[in-house]
């Protein structure tokens, strides 16, 4: 089965500058951060937390996947988050312009693993779940590549995200959105499911989005004996264990619970209850 890997390396604060801040679609900025030991350290799936004002409201911090390094000359200057507004610190966040300054931590969490052997997988992502997939894919499809397919799902064709990127590096795309404005039509759970009856299973399937999708997609891999690694979201105070407040329930030892900042945000999907 596939397994996380720890980031033993230690972590990194320091206040940084914004080196872009641009609108995606409706409501989803991509912004690049001048930070680049963090990005070189970083691996596929991690994450950072970002104080998003000095004001004294909101106080907490906020996690973002890392996205994708920021190039230039082929030297790495930094890293993208890929977020989208849903509340306070995120709206704050968009208003932000580049040479404005935010403080940074990380890189936090475990990390998706791509084990030797694996000759086919696919990649799951749901909405803004995207963020966390697009160094996963980058290294599936890297110089010893695997055979990739990735799945990208949301309600309308303005919350599908990096579609012609993950084309570029040699993945299939399979894009449905609930509304049918691009793709096809029904719940990205429908067709991984009619792929499978098609194409055959993959080797391993990897997966972020919504939690109801992961548990779909989780009880999809069960069904048919493919290795599945979840990266769930979660609402953090601290990043690293201290608060505690980001609890899953252990699937095989009902009663316990991982913590998804300090045991993932990866886990294998068999071991958490979603």
């Amino acid at each position: 089965m596939c397994q996380s890997s720890k980031d033993g390396l230690g972590l990194l604060q320091e206040k940084v500058s914004i080196l872009h801040q641009v609108e995606v679609g409706p409501s989803y900025y991509r912004m690049g951060l001048a930070f680049p030991e963090l990005a070189e350290r970083a691996k596929p799936g991690q994450f950072v937390m970002l104080r998003v004002s000095d004001r004294p409201v909101p106080l907490l911090r906020r996690p973002f996947s890392i996205h994708r390094p920021v190039l230039a000359n082929g030297r790495i200057y930094g890293f993208e988050v890929l977020y989208k507004i849903v509340g306070q610190g995120t709206k704050i966040l968009s208003e932000l312009e580049p040479e404005d300054a935010v403080d940074v931590l990380g890189p936090l969490g475990n990390s998706f693993s791509c084990p030797e052997g694996i000759r086919k997988a696919w990649v799951v992502a749901g909405g803004v779940g995207v963020a966390s997939l697009y160094c996963l894919v980058q290294r599936l499809t890297a110089s010893t590549p695997v055979e990739t397919t990735v799945f990208i799902g949301g309600c309308s064709s303005t919350d599908i995200m990096c579609e012609p990127e993950f084309r570029s590096m040699g993945a299939a795309v399979c894009v449905t959105t609930e509304d049918c404005s691009l793709g096809e039509m029904g719940l990205i759970t429908s067709s991984v499911e009619k792929t499978l009856d098609t194409s055959g299973k993959p080797d391993v399937i990897y997966a972020c989005g919504p939690l109801a999708m992961l548990k779909a997609v989780g009880d999809i891999a069960a069904n048919h004996d493919v290795a599945c690694q979840v990266s769930l979201e979660s609402a953090m105070a601290c990043g690293f264990g201290v608060c505690l407040g980001c609890a899953v329930e252990k699937a095989r030892h009902p009663g316990t619970y991982f913590h998804v900042c300090s045991d993932g945000p990866v886990f294998d999907a068999k071991d958490v209850r979603m």
